[in-house]
């Protein structure tokens, strides 16, 4: 090999070797500038802040701020549990926000030492041993469970209808809260009752629930604020009735 071309040969392998330096110096800044340190979790009610800082992290982010941000950009979580998806905002180079969305549980019914939560379809997605406060969740109570619940799986119930019904109450709650009730309670002929503290609903066993529901809506306030106790018949509700029978206790 010439002079020429070996001298060559030697500035080509500095400047290769520069760019390589100068990669890793701006990959080691980039790290360290954008060092994720504070993470802010708004949305969540039932995982505590470093459960869902646990989830962000999972992935070889590097706890950076950047790489954090774009690997969960509307991230769906797969696995069960009570967080649906996570969305992140950047508030500084080294803070960031959690956006948590939950999934939309129709009920909940205590069985050996926790309580089985379940979506409009009777999936059982999530558990916990004790109820959250402030949930939009009503607990069941009359099921005859076959087999005991499990993450994952169906709940093991014969009365499949229940869910749809739960489901459109889980739905006039979210559009008007005072009708979320105490618990819902199923008879064995799949008839649902609503109860609000001294205040029974009776809803029927499925036919109507939504024009029974609205109806609901419209009086319960009255019903509540007015130191009532009793039974509300809806259960025979169909909108052609001048009025509703409430039989006081």
């Amino acid at each position: 090999m010439s002079r020429r071309k070996s001298r060559a040969a030697r500035l080509a392998a500095l400047k290769t070797a520069a760019v390589l330096i100068l990669v890793a110096v701006l990959v080691v800044v980039f790290l360290v500038v954008f060092r994720l340190r504070t993470v802010y979790v708004r949305g969540n009610m039932h995982n505590a802040p470093d459960e869902v800082t646990a989830l962000l992290l999972e992935r070889p982010c590097a706890e950076n701020t950047i790489l954090t941000k774009l690997l969960n950009t509307k991230r769906k979580i797969e696995t069960p549990g009570f967080i649906e998806s996570i969305d992140t905002e950047i508030l500084g180079r080294d803070t960031l926000r959690v956006l948590v969305t939950e999934r939309t549980f129709v009920g909940c019914v205590p069985a050996g030492a926790y309580w089985w939560y379940f979506d409009a379809s009777g999936k059982v997605l999530a558990n916990a041993p004790e109820r959250t406060a402030g949930e939009y969740v009503p607990s069941v109570e009359g099921l005859t469970l076959r087999s005991d619940p499990e993450i994952g799986s169906y709940l093991p119930v014969m009365n499949t209808r229940m869910f749809s019904m739960l489901a459109m109450l889980r739905a006039r709650v979210e559009m008007n809260p005072n009708v979320f009730p105490d618990k819902a309670v199923f008879d064995e002929e799949g008839n649902m009752s609503l109860i609000y503290g001294p205040v029974t609903v009776l809803m029927g066993n499925g036919e109507k629930m939504e024009l029974r529901l609205k109806q609901l809506a419209g009086v319960i306030e009255e019903l509540l604020g007015g130191a009532y106790e009793g039974t509300l018949h809806l259960e025979n509700y169909d909108g052609s009735q001048a009025g509703l029978i409430f039989d006081k206790t």
